[in-house]
Formats: structure tokens, sequence, C-alpha cells
């Protein structure tokens, strides 16, 4: 069942749509059902994409859900192919193996739907360079064609992911609804219908006053909070910068508040760079894990005790991960 609707983020026209929000919301059965009615209609197919090959393990039950909305027809999954009444109807790839793909035509898809781009904690992880390899993949899929559109999916887990830090993305404001620029869009996906149903249930209410209910049944991000969030002020003097995953925070120091700040504001004429990694590292910058630097190391310290405070959540996030990566 499909809470969602997808047609509201369809009437926008926009090529790269990344949707977010509360579990079981209806956002991969909205874009199955997307893909059944173009086939239909005009024999057009699709791309499922999932990050890994151990992801598919299941892919023979990708229709179980949906196949009775559409009784008479006929629905496979398998060998890398989904087929509707006998009719190759779209295929599924592995986001890290898909450069195997890159001498494979794909004249008849329009339509590309990544599931779970947004990672939690745990086994798995992005792959390097990530975006890029999203980028050539849909490159070898449209080769100029501008009608196929890509739907990202995921559940309401951190607005720090590879793809909005590409993109410059941030959710709307109020953590709702859709907003649209630059033939990219993003829906935070919010149905009152869906929160009410779950909070019914037995399990809803278990969990009820919980942060993993505002994610699972509302439309909180699981891993961000608004602790420690804030602008710098006036008197902030600028430090250094950090580079981290092609991201760049300036770090500046508060005399009167006797604290770090992290922003996006970087002062280029007193600039000394911090490369938190062996990727990051260029000209003018000093690896972190080459020197014992007394200033790198009291801003850490100040992390620890709580005396940083971060200008967006994407950057409170990202020091928080070198501040692991450091620590």
């Amino acid at each position: 069942m499909a809470f969602w609707d997808i047609t509201n983020s369809l009437s926008y026209n926009a090529l790269f749509n990344f949707i977010v929000g509360a579990r079981g919301v209806g956002k991969t059965y909205g874009a199955k059902r997307l893909a059944i009615k173009r086939f239909l209609k005009d024999q057009s197919q699709f791309i499922y994409v999932r990050r890994y090959k151990q992801e598919f393990k299941r892919i023979a039950n990708f229709w179980d859900d949906i196949a009775e909305e559409f009784p008479e027809h006929s629905f496979e999954a398998g060998k890398g192919v989904f087929k509707i009444d006998g009719i190759v109807a779209g295929y599924y790839i592995p986001l890290s193996t898909s450069k195997i793909e890159k001498s494979t035509p794909f004249p008849d898809v329009s339509l590309i739907i990544y599931d779970e781009f947004i990672l939690d904690k745990g086994t798995y992880h992005y792959l390097p360079d990530e975006v890029t390899n999203f980028l050539e993949m849909y490159s070898t899929v449209a080769r100029m064609r501008d009608n196929v559109i890509v739907y990202f999916l995921s559940n309401a887990l951190t607005v720090t992911n590879p793809y909005f830090l590409y993109f410059n993305l941030e959710p709307p404001a109020n953590k709702k609804g859709i907003y649209c620029k630059n033939d990219i869009l993003i829906e935070v996906v919010v149905n009152e219908e869906h929160t009410r149903k779950m909070n019914e249930t037995r399990f809803g209410k278990i969990v009820a006053g919980t942060a993993y209910a505002d994610y699972a049944f509302g439309n909180e991000f699981l891993r961000d909070t608004k602790d420690f969030l804030g602008k710098k002020p006036q008197d902030a003097q600028f430090k250094f910068s950090l580079k981290y995953m092609g991201e760049e925070i300036g770090i500046w120091y508060s005399p009167s508040q006797y604290e770090f700040y992290a922003s996006p504001d970087i002062n280029r004429q007193n600039e000394f760079a911090f490369a938190v990694t062996l990727d990051d590292h260029s000209t003018n910058t000093v690896l972190v894990k080459s020197i014992r630097n007394p200033l790198f190391k009291s801003f850490i310290k100040a992390y620890t005790l709580g005396k940083v405070t971060f200008e967006s959540q994407n950057i409170k996030n990202i020091c928080k991960e070198i501040a692991r990566l450091t620590l």
C-alpha cells in the first residue's frame, strides 16, 4: 500500500528526484507502480539500483507487494531483469559494479530507481567517489537523452550524505513538502494518515514519544538533532579550515564565548588548511595525522567537551566524522 503520491513530484518534471520520509510510507511501492504503468503504456523500461550485489538476494520477491494491484498481468524478477507478461520491463544493477555496464545500451529505459541511497550506521559503506559512480552510470543509460528521470529513495536517516553534499542540497526548512530548483527536487514525505495508523498499532504505542517513532512514523531525521547548532558571534576569529570528502569547513574561535564555531565561511586571506584524509590532501594543506598541531588538538578537545557550535546540520555531521577519525 502506498500512502505517498508520486504524482506530486512528477508534476515538477525534475530530472533528479530525492524522496525521503518515514518507513513504510510507500516510497518504493509508488516508484514500482510508476514503472509498471509506464511499461504498460508504451513499453518504456526502468532500472532498479542498489549499492551492492548482496542487496538483491531477495529480488525474486520484488513484485510481491504490488502484483495484486495488476491481476491481469504476470510479473517475474531474476537473472538481472524484471519481466511483465513475459517481456523485459526493466533491469536491476548494483552501483558497485555498474562500470561493467558502460558498453551496454539501454535505449528503452526512461526511469531509474535508486533505493536506500542514504546509508545508516552498519555493515555497508558508501562507495569511494560514489556520486561520480552514479553519474557515470546515469550517463551510460541516458546517452544525451533528456527523458531519463531518477528517483532516489530513502528513509529519513540524515541530511548528511554524499548526494546532498555533492549537489549542495538541504531539505525544506520545515522538513516537509517539496523543494525544486535547477532540475533537482527534494521531497520530505509526510502523510498524516500513515502517521495516525502507525501510532495506533501496538508497536506504535510501545515506541510512542521516542526518537525512533519520530523517524519511523513522522518526518524527523533519525541521526540528526538540533543540539549544538547556531551562528558564530561577531567577535569570532578565523583559525583554520578542515577539508574532508571534498568539503571545506571554516573553524572560528570566539574569545568572549570561549568556544569554537564550525562554519561554511573561510577567511581566504588568512587560510591555513588541514586535510583529514589522503584524498583531501592537496597543495597548501597539511595532513592531520602527520603532525600534532596544538591548534587542531585544542579544537578536538573542545569538541569532546561540547564547546563547538555548528552553523548547519551538515557541518555538524561532518565534524562528528572528523572527530571519530582523529580521536
